[in-house]
């Protein structure tokens, strides 16, 4: 609205919009693959990060950065809010991007950035796809995750409505890619909106990076906006559909491991529903996709492949 001055109190409005968009998902039947279980898990993380961590994370990264630049307090507050939101908006994608692409990396076997992964983990670990999925973060994102310490930075720095209106960008758009509805399912076949998915993300594009089997690509498309950067970085990927199954291929942790890791120590693993045990990797905690493991069913697999339900996996870097 005109003369509005954007600031981080508008951030309720994607709160509210995840809700909005949450229920009609569940008043069009689109809800039925969760569980009470994983709504529980989600309420919780979301509660938890809202009342404790997110705050803590503010008030203790607002607090280091005033320590380290004592005297750059509004030093760029005159700057105009296409400029400061253009910053804030490719700083953010950016740093998202290699900070998700890195959580991942923790999948290796005996990769030193596993801690990571295990943080990352509760995101993925839903073996479905909508909108609650956006609140199914771990206690610990808040403080690894760029766009955190970005918008501190800016606010200390004198930028708070660009960075308020960079984040409510990213974030809306984030819902719109973790809706159940792909609403870019008919436009899969056209040339014009390939060379356009090159450019920004489509729901189709971040539910395979959830998926993993026919079409899913859990080491692909790393940013929330701006697939350019995937492109960029050769991480993108196109997909021809939905994938065959969401979630992960491996056994996920109880709920406090998956809200706390990795603070608190793994408990007694349950296996994904759908997921043959014998699919299972001997190591719980990493997924075998990997570059120098390819995600086949005869090939990381073996010999845990054995008695598999068939699928097609395909081998590809992160």
């Amino acid at each position: 609205m005109p003369g509005h001055v954007f600031s981080m109190d508008d951030v309720k409005y994607v709160i509210l919009a995840t809700l909005l968009i949450l229920a009609a998902e569940a008043f069009t039947g689109h809800l039925k693959g969760a569980r009470k279980r994983d709504f529980g898990l989600t309420a919780i993380c979301f509660l938890t990060n809202s009342a404790i961590t997110r705050p803590l994370a503010a008030v203790g990264i607002a607090a280091l950065i005033a320590a380290t630049l004592p005297t750059f307090t509004g030093t760029l507050s005159g700057m105009a809010l296409w400029q400061s939101f253009t910053l804030n908006f490719l700083l953010m994608e950016f740093g998202f991007y290699w900070m998700h692409r890195w959580s991942h990396e923790g999948q290796r076997l005996n990769s030193r950035l596993a801690w990571l992964w295990k943080i990352h983990r509760t995101h993925h670990s839903a073996d479905y796809l909508n909108v609650s999925v956006t609140m199914r973060q771990n206690i610990f994102w808040a403080f690894v995750v760029p766009n955190t310490w970005i918008v501190a930075l800016s606010v200390y720095l004198g930028m708070g409505p660009g960075a308020a209106l960079a984040l409510i960008v990213i974030y809306a758009w984030n819902l719109l890619t973790h809706t159940h509805w792909r609403w870019d399912d008919a436009l899969l076949r056209s040339n014009a909106f390939r060379v356009l998915q090159h450019l920004i993300v489509t729901p189709s594009m971040h539910h395979s990076h959830h998926g993993y089997g026919q079409d899913g690509k859990m080491y692909r498309n790393y940013a929330v906006m701006l697939a350019a950067y995937d492109w960029i970085f050769g991480t993108l990927h196109l997909p021809a559909g939905r994938p065959s199954r969401y979630g992960i291929p491996e056994r996920c942790a109880f709920p406090p491991q998956q809200r706390y890791a990795p603070a608190v120590p793994r408990g007694e693993p349950v296996k994904s529903p759908g997921v043959p045990a014998s699919c299972l990797p001997p190591d719980a905690n990493r997924s075998p996709r990997l570059p120098d493991q390819p995600f086949q069913a005869q090939g990381s697999f073996a010999p845990f492949a054995k008695g598999c339900v068939k699928q097609r996996f395909e081998p590809g870097p992160l």
